[in-house]
């Protein structure tokens, strides 16, 4: 049965089941994944994943996590690329429900959208499984996400930091109808509200790309040169970011004069390279191996009969370049 129960992973948590998955597939502690496969509840189960876009770096490892995992507990999976888009992630989740798998794991690009979809996953009685964004309607198992908001709230707390807490700052921000996007907003903007009211945001609204966010950001400079500070919804956005800086002749690193503060979302391998470069001032950081890892246990634990958490919530960590090369940092582990 279900329990109602909102956990959060540490970092600590993740090392450990880290730590735990490698002792699993280390074949000479017999162990391995064929040993692991056949005591694991998720043994021949057919998976289907519709992600949200495997043009974003972050979700390639998210989805490329799954995979293994998925390998080693013996169940098929099937991975549809969501390209970012709804309308696409509309036709696979029907065109998924009409092929039966054991469990949907599903990532919307606007929940919103995708009710009917998951009406019909509810109707065919397919397990449904949730990463990062929840429709208004609908049953599901497990969620589990970032917390956005907390997210926000930290950038905030960077661009403060970086600013001396007065000026203007660009936020460079998702699609408008996402959830995360609208939680990394909604945080961003209580916490300037409550704590910094020197600070004046302007918003632009790049849809998660680097060329929009490359052409908002020369188009702001344009209105108002004298920006103080410069914080995008995710990583990908900043390589626009930086192009139009440098587009502009803006970019100047950390201590050189007229240096303007970048601060980045996700903790990808080129957003820690940025900040060691010192194009980037700092990131928040999300996990997805811990997000990937958390879902696909609730996925076992649903099918072995044991307690589901039915939501996670993974909290964010603060990159800078003090600790841009911690072995905690995701984007350490891909290299």
């Amino acid at each position: 049965m279900d329990i109602n129960r909102t956990m959060t992973t540490t970092r600590r948590m993740f090392l450990s089941l880290a730590a735990g998955a490698a002792a699993l597939t280390m074949g000479s502690a017999g162990f391995g994944t064929a040993a692991l496969a056949q005591e694991s509840a998720l043994k021949g189960k057919s998976l289907a994943y519709i992600a949200f876009g495997l043009q974003y770096e972050y979700q390639v490892t998210l989805v490329e996590h799954v995979k293994k995992l998925a390998a080693e507990k013996g169940m098929t999976i099937s991975v549809y690329d969501g390209k970012g888009d709804a309308s696409t992630q509309t036709t696979q989740l029907l065109d998924v429900v009409s092929k039966q798998p054991d469990i949907i794991l599903l990532n919307p690009v606007d929940a919103t959208l995708l009710q009917g979809g998951v009406r019909k996953a509810n109707e065919s009685k397919i397990p449904l499984f949730m990463l990062e964004n929840l429709p208004p309607e609908g049953e599901w198992v497990a969620y589990n996400t970032f917390d956005d908001v907390a997210g926000g709230a930290a950038a905030a707390d960077a661009v403060a930091k970086l600013t001396g807490g007065k000026g203007l700052v660009l936020e460079v921000r998702g699609a408008i109808g996402s959830g995360q996007s609208e939680k990394r907003y909604k945080g961003f903007h209580d916490q300037m509200d409550a704590k910094y009211p020197d600070i004046k945001i302007e918003t632009l609204k790049a849809e998660w790309t680097a060329d929009n966010a490359q052409t908002l950001t020369v188009d702001a400079f344009t209105r108002d040169p004298n920006v103080a500070a410069i914080w995008a919804h995710n990583d990908e956005m900043i390589r626009g970011v930086v192009s139009a800086l440098r587009q502009i002749d803006r970019l100047k690193k950390p201590g050189e004069e007229g240096h303007i503060p970048v601060i980045g979302f996700d903790g990808t391998p080129l957003g820690l390279q940025r900040i060691r470069e010192g194009t980037q001032d700092a990131d928040v950081g999300q996990n997805p191996f811990s997000m990937g890892t958390s879902i696909v246990g609730e996925m076992e634990n649903h099918f072995a009969g044991k307690p589901v958490a039915k939501e996670t919530l993974i909290q964010p960590v603060m990159i800078w370049k003090e600790n841009v090369d911690s072995t905690d940092n995701w984007g350490n582990m891909v290299k």
